[in-house]
């Protein structure tokens, strides 16, 4: 009984986190348009998976390298923390299969085209 009770609390709280991570207006394959130009990098292309990770190839002038971590939301706000890069917080807005993120330390955007 007690197996299955615990059981029962953990798939409620996994259920919780999954509906908070897959309602997030990100979630999915997305293809960059910046250029280096007009950001200190951009994403040739990233996913944002509803499990609060994400995995990218980011462009920083003439080098392309992986990226993966984790993200998270929080209103119009997306934190982006992995690996080999600081925590970044861009401020985001969404369209009609667009996003465009918005560094808040620069104020320099890349707009993003949702991959169908």
């Amino acid at each position: 009984m007690r197996h299955v009770l615990s059981s029962a609390v953990l798939l409620g709280i996994l259920s919780l986190a999954g509906c908070n991570a897959t309602s997030s207006p990100v979630v999915g394959t997305w293809e960059g348009r910046a250029t280096s130009d007009e950001a200190p990098f951009s994403f040739g292309a990233v996913t944002f998976a509803p499990d609060g990770t994400f995995t990218a190839e980011a462009k920083y002038g003439d080098t392309t390298r992986a990226v993966s971590g984790r993200y998270t939301t929080e209103g119009e706000k997306i934190t982006l923390a992995g690996q080999g890069i600081p925590p970044r917080v861009y401020q985001v807005s969404t369209g009609d299969d667009t996003a465009v993120f918005t560094d808040q330390t620069t104020g320099r955007s890349m707009t993003l085209d949702r991959f169908k």
